[in-house]
């Protein structure tokens, strides 16, 4: 009976020739269906694009033409350059002051200024809120007409729309000589150098990590220790002079100096419209009126209960010389409970509290929060946090002090002096006294003169 063949019928030598044939025929077959993983994400990426390619090379040019047409979106042009100054150092009126004198520097640079978040009276990239919850953008545009904005989310939205990460420079600002943790890198000179890089972890914690970026290099300016004329003009210069022809399309700025390191610019910038309506309505409701500025950060805790009676003379005096009664008061203290109205005012205690009772059983007084300003915001939960401590309401306070017919800030040992915010009230009111408004009847005036 005959069998069908079978492989063990044949000779060793067929054998040895059809193992091979199988082989060949097997890597063959591998080869040519076989996709490793990165031409997979490359099929990938550029399905995602609308694009078909069909080597590398033209695989390349697709991704840059998708890339050009991202950015004549978004910039108006094949290539975008930013500059993105993420973290701004200190409360809104010297962060404001911070972000207009960066402004310098973005012209310098030829690059479009990437507006950081706002909340809780501070700028940076973790806060929650757009740049125009606090600001009004298209005026700041026609502030800066050289100078092109954009902000955060639009910023964000570009790097994510993007098929190249785009590689981007980290810098950091620091002020030497503060005597604070980073006092062993100080320089006695303007300097540049190597920068740290940022793990994943700090990347994090600094919410640079929302964004799609390659950080591929780090520098450090420091201000230096020592007193330089004209610091301010050769530090905009030094900047301009290590800046200008870096080629990364995104600069990233770090900034934790408080030192003033380009030009003033003296205008602010101005305030969002739905806060400058909310303070046009406590004018017209409270006028005429005395606004009273009581920041008691820094002020002696044991001095507040004087301070209190002091000031309630000085009130109770100026009714009868200026025939004024109602009274609204702007201060850090957490009038709406909660934590101070300053991030620096850290310890509330009996003296203040007992300060704030004195008054508030001795004059009727009116705030933000008895007055119920802002409360599209503070009845909406998405704005609970920025109601918690400082925020919107000291821009509001600000602007009330202002516009007030008679403003009252505190003496030594009662508050904090040096005080920017106190500043700026003060020398906003000499420029409307200057321009002949007839209702500012002063600049600023200290409690507690010889009738207190």
């Amino acid at each position: 009976m005959l069998q069908n063949p079978s492989f063990y019928s044949y000779s060793p030598t067929r054998k040895r020739i059809l193992l091979v044939f199988i082989t060949f025929l097997f890597i063959y077959l591998i080869s040519n269906t076989h996709i490793n993983k990165h031409e997979l994400e490359t099929v990938s990426l550029n399905k995602s694009a609308g694009i078909n390619d069909d080597n590398t090379n033209e695989t390349a040019l697709n991704l840059t033409l998708h890339d050009e047409r991202v950015n004549l979106k978004y910039c108006g042009e094949k290539t975008c350059n930013f500059m993105f100054p993420y973290f701004i150092p200190e409360q809104e009126t010297r962060a404001n002051l911070h972000l207009r004198s960066l402004t310098y520097l973005a012209r310098s640079l030829n690059r479009i200024m990437v507006l950081p978040n706002v909340g809780n009276s501070r700028m940076n990239c973790c806060a929650p809120f757009s740049f125009e919850f606090y600001y009004d953008l298209e005026e700041m545009k026609k502030m800066f007409p050289n100078v092109k904005f954009m902000t955060q989310q639009t910023f964000k939205e570009w790097t994510k729309e993007l098929l190249i990460k785009p590689d981007t420079l980290h810098t950091w600002f620091i002020e030497d000589g503060r005597n604070d943790s980073y006092s062993i890198r100080d320089h006695d000179h303007i300097a540049v150098e190597p920068g740290v890089v940022y793990e994943k972890k700090a990347l994090h914690r600094l919410c640079v990590d929302q964004f799609d970026l390659e950080i591929s290099d780090y520098l450090e300016f420091h201000t230096g220790i020592g007193y330089l004329k004209d610091f301010e003009y050769k530090m905009s210069n030094f900047f301009t002079e290590n800046l200008k022809d870096r080629k990364s399309p995104v600069i990233l700025i770090r900034n934790r100096s408080r030192r003033q390191m380009f030009p003033l610019i003296e205008e602010p910038i101005p305030f969002a419209p739905h806060i400058m309506k909310e303070a046009l309505e406590l004018r017209n409701k409270l006028q005429p009126y005395y606004c009273i500025h009581w920041r008691m950060e820094q002020g002696i805790p044991e001095e507040m209960p004087k301070c209190a009676s002091r000031l309630i003379n000085t009130i109770n005096h100026l009714k009868e010389t200026e025939g004024i009664n109602n009274v609204y008061l702007a201060t850090d203290y957490p009038i709406s409970g909660g934590k101070s109205a300053s991030e620096t005012f850290y310890v509330v205690g009996k003296y203040h509290r007992k300060a704030m009772q004195m008054l508030n059983s001795t004059l009727n007084l009116n705030t933000w929060v008895s007055l119920n300003a802002l409360k599209e915001f503070k009845n909406d939960k998405k704005y609970a946090s920025e109601f918690s401590s400082s925020g919107i309401h000291g821009i509001l306070d600000k602007l009330t002090c202002i516009q007030a017919d008679y403003f009252l800030s505190g003496p030594k040992n009662c508050c904090r002096i040096r005080s920017t915010y106190t500043r700026l009230i003060s020398e906003a009111r000499q420029a409307l006294i200057d321009n002949g408004d007839k209702r500012i009847r002063n600049a600023i005036t200290r409690w507690g003169g010889s009738y207190s």
